[in-house]
């Protein structure tokens, strides 16, 4: 019979989700599962981890991981057609074995600064076992392209030592998958999550709309790449009006960057209830643009938050984009931002009853963000979020790296 492992930890502040932070409240893991939360009681063994605030493990519900062979090769400058085909160029030529350890090394990192779940995009399944390694639950979303390339396995949830271990659906974007085929795959993603980009750049707009010069080199490229604009089987000028006219939006999608968005297609999202994933600091350097968050945010679109590729980001750190997001929109609450980041992701992946909550039952490893000032009750989440969170954030209950 296993032994029953049993760690408590308590701090100055604790966040288990929306609200104000509390004050000296404990956790109790048990078997890598919350098993408690409420004020520390006196007399209790417990881990202080002094001054900081404790919250859920993070969530990046969108990366691509196999990437990181390409890190800091490709920054972006905000041409984004021209990124992709530098990229296209490139891929190729990774070393395998080095690409393997950069992928290793990028799971380990994203672990230490506190994520729990990875929704990792892949065409080959080769991040699986980095993402295991570090100790990270973790969905492998096998991504589609063209009209039959990358045929996705079914989904499966599956659970290894007590870590989440699973693998799902995702297409590549409208603009590189035809519409038949992007409506059998959210078929064959049945009740779970399904990923796909969407209304990314400026030059998928203008593809969908039939005019405009980055619509066009999008268009050459991919007629070079042999997929025909023509056989898309566009169906509206715009890509959210397009997946919606294909029956494909509901709460188990998950669309991703939407930096194109107009406000009135915040309202229609909130209507066809998909979860939209930001990558702020990808889509701000690919595309010198962001998805409209306030609008969204006050629409009731459950929002959530990725890092995207190690070839558009200078890193995979959960925090900066979170920073990035609050010095783009200085008016969104910090409260909203970390809520994104955990509970939000979750939701879009469909596993809320595991993830992004401080509650019983919810899944270590949590995340703690020390802090050398003593800030109001107030000014904590801010001060985690525009300062504290990306330089100093360390996972908690992670036995692979603790």
């Amino acid at each position: 019979m296993r032994e029953t492992r049993s760690q408590a930890f308590t701090a100055r502040w604790l966040w288990p989700g929306p609200g104000r932070p509390r004050e000296n409240w404990q956790v109790t893991l048990r078997d890598g599962r919350v098993s408690a939360v409420g004020p520390r009681r006196l007399g209790q063994p417990a881990q202080d981890l002094g001054e900081g605030l404790l919250l859920p493990g993070l969530v990046n519900a969108h990366c691509h991981l196999e990437l990181a062979g390409l890190a800091g090769l490709l920054p972006p400058d905000g041409d984004f057609v021209g990124w992709v085909q530098r990229l296209v160029r490139l891929r190729p030529s990774q070393d395998p074995a080095q690409a393997a350890r950069q992928t290793a090394d990028a799971a380990s990192r994203m672990a230490r600064c506190g994520v729990a779940l990875v929704a990792d995009i892949t065409n080959t399944g080769l991040a699986r076992q980095a993402l295991f390694a570090a100790g990270l639950h973790a969905i492998s979303l096998f991504e589609a392209l063209g009209p039959s390339n990358c045929q996705p396995p079914p989904p499966q949830l599956t659970w290894q030592d007590g870590r989440l271990a699973a693998q799902g659906v995702a297409a590549h974007a409208p603009y590189s998958v035809p519409g038949p085929r992007i409506a059998a795959l959210k078929a064959l993603a049945g009740g779970q999550a399904f990923s796909i980009h969407m209304a990314e750049s400026i030059a998928e707009m203008e593809l969908f709309a039939g005019d405009g010069p980055q619509g066009r080199r999008l268009a050459e490229f991919l007629f070079g790449r042999g997929a025909d604009v023509a056989g898309l089987g566009l169906l509206a000028r715009r890509p959210l009006a397009h997946l919606r006219a294909l029956g494909v939006l509901d709460r188990r999608t998950l669309l991703v960057h939407g930096a194109q968005l107009s406000p009135d297609e915040a309202h229609e999202l909130a209507a066809d209830c998909p979860s939209l994933c930001l990558c702020p600091r990808s889509n701000l350097g690919l595309t010198r643009t962001m998805a409209p968050a306030p609008l969204l945010l006050a629409a009731g679109v459950n929002l959530c938050l990725g890092t995207d590729s190690p070839a558009s980001t200078p890193d995979l750190n959960l925090w900066n984009e979170m920073k990035a997001l609050a010095e783009h929109y200085p008016g969104l609450a910090p409260d909203a931002i970390l809520e994104m980041a955990t509970g939000g992701g979750a939701r879009a992946l469909g596993l809320d009853q595991r993830f992004g909550r401080l509650a019983e039952g919810m899944h270590a490893p949590l995340c703690f963000v020390p802090l050398d000032s003593r800030p109001e009750l107030k000014h904590v989440l801010e001060a985690v979020v525009l300062a504290a969170g990306p330089a100093a954030a360390r996972a908690i209950g992670n036995e692979k790296i603790s």
